[in-house]
């Protein structure tokens, strides 16, 4: 009976799709989960003295309750009498979205066994941590039960990595300072926007389309898009390019303050066009920390004179504290260390 079982367990695996997700901003990242595609991860001695079970996008793990038989990908086990006393979880083939404050990717499971506590469904959140010091595989790092029949699986993986330079395309960065601490500047929502700042005595304004060259300036070799530009509101025509996008090679600096109104992010562009004096221009956009100021305000946008150019954003964005680098989709990274 066992061999039948197993063979029809190998038939099921091998009918399932293939692993494979997109997500993140513009669904551009992908994980492929096909390698460890039915892998039975294991965690023991976790929460309760349990150990715990996952395969990864199938419905490998069998829970016996009373005379009935389940199938899920998550169960907790009696290491005692190896018996199966919940089912946490069965896939539905979810889709996970991407968490970049985490360098992770999140499913979300809500249908498994009642909860005599809470008389609801048991509930997983899988982390798909990137582990960029492994080879391949995956496993199972840690289980947690944050709150009564709510569990966080954390798997450990190379798989859930997505290289830094497609962060910084879709307009996401990340700094890490000397003590290991990691901190994020995720801006990707703010493409599409046209900020700008107030129109100067002389009638010019300076303006700025974040994470995109969405900006028209006719040149001489023809009209050419670009990220800032400073306009001439008499004639509504451009009368100066500021910066490009670049693909975000241009990384900003973090400016970590004790004092959260002085914590910013500086991006510094030089691909600017020089001046009627022959000097080469330079932009500095900074977007600062201020948790009142939803997405983006702009403070003020500036000339020195001697062809530098400024803007100041205050936004929640710029903050570290912000929700969204620690939590998606309403729920956290539970006990993680987000720099692992």
């Amino acid at each position: 009976m066992k061999a039948i079982l197993a063979a029809l367990l190998g038939v099921a695996l091998a009918q399932q799709p293939t692993c494979e997700f997109e997500g993140g901003p513009n669904d551009r990242y992908m994980l492929n989960l096909t390698s460890v595609r039915g892998y039975h991860l294991e965690f023991k001695n976790g929460p309760g003295n349990h150990n715990y079970y996952y395969t990864p996008c199938v419905n490998g793990e069998r829970c016996y309750q009373g005379n009935a038989e389940f199938y899920g990908n998550a169960i907790q086990m009696n290491p005692g009498a190896n018996t199966c006393n919940h089912l946490l979880a069965i896939d539905h083939h979810e889709l996970p979205t991407y968490f970049f404050g985490g360098a992770a990717w999140a499913f979300q499971y809500r249908d498994g066994q009642l909860c005599d506590q809470t008389q609801q469904p048991r509930a997983v959140n899988v982390w798909m941590l990137c582990d960029e010091n492994m080879s391949g595989g995956a496993y199972l790092y840690d289980v947690d039960e944050p709150d009564t029949c709510y569990y966080s699986f954390t798997v450990r993986t190379p798989l859930a990595c997505v290289a830094e330079s497609s962060h910084h395309a879709n307009c996401q960065w990340r700094y890490r300072d000397q003590s290991n601490n990691s901190y994020y500047l995720d801006l990707s929502s703010q493409k599409g926007e046209v900020l700008h700042g107030a129109e100067s005595p002389n009638g010019y304004e300076i303006y700025y389309s974040p994470c995109q060259n969405a900006l028209p300036c006719y040149q001489q070799s023809g009209q050419i898009e670009m990220m800032s530009i400073v306009e001439n509101r008499l004639t509504r025509t451009c009368d100066h390019y500021l910066a490009e996008w670049q693909e975000g090679r241009v990384e900003p600096i973090f400016h970590n303050n004790n004092d959260p109104s002085e914590v910013h992010w500086s991006f510094h562009y030089y691909l600017s066009e020089k001046c009627s004096n022959g000097l080469q221009g330079e932009e500095t956009i900074r977007w600062w920390c201020d948790m009142d100021a939803k997405n983006a305000t702009v403070l003020n946008a500036t000339y020195d004179g001697d062809c530098r150019w400024e803007m100041n954003i205050l936004s929640d964005l710029a903050c570290p504290s912000n929700e969204q680098y620690h939590a998606h989709n309403g729920f956290k990274l539970h006990k993680l260390v987000y720099d692992n």
